[in-house]
């Protein structure tokens, strides 16, 4: 009679235990080696623009609970951007070297599965990209499906055979967005074809003309053949243009007196001109500054097919292109492209 009592207690027991509900609430918690003093992690879901910040204490551990109205793909932000998964009912433990996040990023707990199927999808997202996308995006039809299937299908077959460890909303949501991915990538890559079209290396340049020259009067395109032409498109509500600011300066300063012209190509309104003016005397802007006739809307923009700034474009001295999409000044690989073309 014991034994049967015993028994009936622990069937009693694992019953109420299968039955606990999902907890609405979600933990994440970790260690940071090297963490950065008084920087926060920062979760940052695109879909509603809202920030969570959670504190990391001297020592480099964090912990923090959090109720979610709905499963979201969050923007890991400390020191670089990783893509972080999470639901309620999840547990979370993620840790990582605040030096060096992307080769030591660890998961383990509840969850841990779902993270680390984004962390090897950003790695095969990458490896299909190559360095330079547009390469890519600019394949004959048949490479580009053919790379873009293999893609596809490795990540599908790799939501199959683990289907177990993921949640079925996760693996709804990750066919969703691979169905997505194939549809925006196909009109990326019809895009790029046209661009290739008009915008090859060797071919004539768009033009443009009359543009207000900050010292006076105005510039066309036309006015600088004779010498390559490297042209920063910007403007003065641009973040990532202020930051190019400080490399071009001293680009401009290193290749003073040689074969190529500077050129600053704003696209801000005619309305904020004195602000235009302004940031050229702040930020001691050099080369030759110009204010576009129609914000983005401008023809020369348009013909570039300019959807985000700062662009940078290099030109030869016939006015032919030598790239549409030229590195960065912060970049290394401008000073090497400027020293290939023995400039």
């Amino acid at each position: 009679m014991k034994n049967i009592i015993l028994i009936a207690i622990i069937c009693l027991f694992a019953a109420c235990k299968q039955e606990q509900p999902p907890k609405d609430y979600a933990v994440i918690h970790g260690k940071i080696t090297n963490p950065t003093e008084n920087t926060p992690l920062r979760l940052y879901d695109p879909v509603t623009s809202e920030s969570i910040l959670i504190e990391v204490a001297e020592d480099g551990t964090y912990s923090d609970t959090l109720r979610l109205k709905e499963p979201a793909y969050f923007n890991a932000v400390y020191n670089n951007v990783f893509s972080f998964y999470l639901a309620n009912d999840m547990d979370v433990e993620l840790n990582f070297d605040g030096n060096k996040i992307s080769e030591t990023i660890t998961y383990s707990g509840k969850g841990a599965a779902e993270n680390e199927f984004l962390k090897y999808k950003s790695k095969r997202t990458g490896e299909l990209m190559g360095e330079d996308y547009k390469e890519y995006l600019g394949l004959d039809q048949d490479a580009f499906d053919s790379r873009t299937s293999a893609y596809s299908k490795d990540l599908l077959d790799k939501l199959e055979d683990k289907n177990s460890d993921y949640t079925q909303a996760f693996i709804a949501s990750e066919k969703e967005n691979l169905d997505q991915f194939k549809k925006d990538i196909q009109a990326q890559h019809e895009e790029q074809l046209k661009i290739n079209k008009v915008l090859s290396p060797g071919l004539p340049s768009p033009e443009f003309t009359d543009y207000v020259n900050y010292k006076g009067g105005t510039s066309s395109l036309s006015d600088f053949k004779g010498k390559y032409v490297y042209i920063d498109v910007w403007a003065t509500w641009c973040i990532p243009c202020i930051y190019e600011m400080p490399y071009l300066i001293d680009i401009e300063k290193e290749y003073e007196g040689k074969n190529i012209e500077f050129i600053g190509l704003s696209i801000d309104r005619k309305k904020d001109e004195d602000k235009w003016r302004k940031m050229i005397v702040d930020k001691g802007l050099l080369g030759t500054q110009l204010l576009a006739d129609n914000e983005i809307d401008s023809e020369f923009v348009r013909d570039y097919f300019i959807q985000g700034i700062p662009r940078f474009i290099l030109l030869d001295p016939e006015g032919n292109i030598v790239s549409y999409d030229a590195p960065r000044p912060s970049e290394p690989r401008l000073k090497e492209l400027f020293t290939s073309l023995n400039i």
